[in-house]
């Protein structure tokens, strides 16, 4: 067990109370100040983390946390592609991160300049959803759309960031086309209610349970199956939804999650 910068809980707690620290259970700068200048008292390496050295050291042994998730939609099935318990909104202020508008947008006027709008547009929210900024995996990879990056950690890397944007492209287009197995249009998909190890790692930051639930529809190309299709989180909310259609009337088109993917890419 490692308790670092961002770490919350009563462990945290015990630590604090050990360095003679407010006990707020929030490990902050000033708790890792205060641990990195005790590792350094106490001949270890000053990383700011308590690791089992420093337990070791201070003679402490901590209790494995259990955290509480919300099971409202464990193991259950809709009917359909529709979230029913948050509202869908267009009125969300996208704005895009530094590597989006100085990298990724160039990046994408290059190689699909010929490329109606819509696809440019749905690209684009699509990358910047998925998190295309320095440090993360995307980015990393070249792979503005994570397309076969798993919650499993499974990666594919992209030799250079159009490379990832022609992949999104063709990706896109074999949908559209009816030519993938996953998103079988005109045919019923089924997808599985879900446990995320990935949402629950990071619970705080997605703001979700990790306890998804599964959906039953016939794939019509529908903007809202095709994001619970291609996106884990998106089956336990609207969020993603939300930002697609807000990007979109921020930019003057008005869709909604009944819109067609294959519609969607031949806006001008």
């Amino acid at each position: 067990m490692l308790l670092k910068k961002g770490s919350k809980g009563n462990n945290v707690k015990v630590i604090q109370e050990h360095l003679k620290l407010r006990t707020d259970g929030d490990f902050g700068p000033n708790t890792e100040k205060a641990v990195k200048e005790w590792q350094k008292r106490n001949g270890l390496i000053p990383d700011g983390i308590i690791g089992p050295n420093s337990l070791k050291k201070m003679g402490l042994a901590l209790k494995e946390e259990v955290q509480n998730f919300d099971i409202t939609w464990k193991d259950k099935m809709i009917e359909g592609s529709h979230f029913p318990s948050k509202p869908i909104k267009d009125t969300l202020n996208i704005r895009l991160s530094k590597e989006m508008k100085t990298e990724y947008i160039p990046a994408l006027d290059k190689v699909m300049t010929d490329q109606p709008k819509g696809f440019k547009l749905l690209c684009t929210i699509m990358a910047h959803k998925e998190g295309f900024f320095k440090g993360s995996r995307s980015y990393r990879t070249n792979n503005p759309g994570n397309i076969g990056n798993t919650d499993s950690g499974s990666n594919k890397k992209n030799l250079s960031l159009e490379d990832g944007i022609l992949l999104q492209r063709d990706y896109i287009l074999k949908i559209a086309d009816g030519k993938s197995k996953t998103y079988p249009m005109g045919a019923k998909k089924t997808i599985k209610p879900y446990y995320s190890p990935e949402i629950a790692k990071h619970s705080k930051s997605y703001g979700m349970s990790p306890y998804l639930p599964g959906y039953d529809f016939i794939f019509t190309g529908q903007l809202d199956q095709f994001v619970k299709i291609y996106s884990t989180g998106a089956r336990g909310g609207n969020g993603y939804l939300s930002m697609i259609v807000s990007y979109f009337k921020n930019n003057g088109i008005d869709i909604t999650s009944e819109s067609k993917i294959q519609n969607i890419i031949k806006i001008k």
